[in-house]
């Protein structure tokens, strides 16, 4: 059954209606060739699904959807608040880390600026597509919001805006004294709300940022005897932390009450 976020004001629960408007209404008539009654999911990006049935279908030159709300349900969403600062990789592999971390739970993804980055500018179309791609991940993936994909950072801004997370750490290869398993195992992660974790780019933070994650008491972490490359460390991470804190545990709403 098809997916789609829509705006909280386009949801009438008075009247047990939805509006499908623009792309999301071209794509379930056009690409779809849905008709009237079949079924559709909508999400209000607030951790609530609308099981809905196509009622009627616009006649003019821009598409438009009613949807009647058959039923509600919340969504399922992870208990633990997990932010990525990932340094910009070449080529299209942030639109794979992205896409992967959005399946498996992040919250959020901060594109950072980084010493050994190629990539020092992007540009707002880029930004457009990443975000595309976050909420075709969540909408795959049955997400009750769109994992929101920031400005682009310099790590000195990242780490400044991880001061409020509960859990913060750095992967890093160069380091041999503290696993990231023996980092966890000092947490409880049921109790913690929030984490967030830096990970370089091809070549991995440089000495200068690594001084900087330790003035500001960022703990750094071996991953093990395998170096990731960075497309893979991010969801390696993330699959590690969504296990341990049992990703079943509360929806969002019920977690922010």
């Amino acid at each position: 059954m098809p997916k789609y976020f829509v705006k909280p004001e386009d949801i009438d629960v008075s009247n047990n209606s939805v509006i499908l408007n623009e792309e999301n209404a071209k794509h379930l008539i056009t690409s779809l060739r849905a008709s009237c009654g079949d079924h559709v999911i909508v999400c209000d990006g607030q951790c609530i699904d609308y099981n809905c049935e196509l009622a009627e279908i616009s006649s003019g030159k821009n598409k438009q959807c009613t949807l009647k709300i058959i039923s509600e349900q919340p969504v399922m969403e992870p208990h633990l608040d997990i932010t990525l600062y990932q340094a910009l990789p070449k080529s299209n592999k942030m639109e794979y880390i992205i896409q992967k971390c959005v399946e498996l739970g992040i919250y959020s993804i901060v594109p950072i600026y980084t010493d050994n980055s190629s990539i020092k500018e992007l540009s707002q179309s880029k930004m457009t597509r990443y975000r595309k791609i976050s909420e075709a991940a969540a909408k795959q993936s049955m997400r009750g919001f769109i994992p929101h994909i920031s400005e682009p950072l310099t790590l000195e801004q990242s780490i400044t805006a991880s001061a409020h997370k509960v859990l913060v750490f750095a992967p890093y290869e160069n380091e041999n004294q503290v696993s990231l398993k023996d980092l966890l195992h000092e947490h409880e992660l049921a109790g913690i709300k929030s984490a967030a974790f830096f990970i370089g780019s091809e070549g991995g933070f440089s000495d200068r940022e690594i001084d900087m994650l330790i003035k500001a008491n960022i703990p750094r972490v071996s991953l093990g005897a395998r170096i990731l490359r960075t497309e893979t460390a991010g969801f390696a991470i993330l699959t590690i932390l969504m296990y341990l804190n049992n990703e079943l545990s509360l929806n969002r709403s019920e977690r922010d009450r």
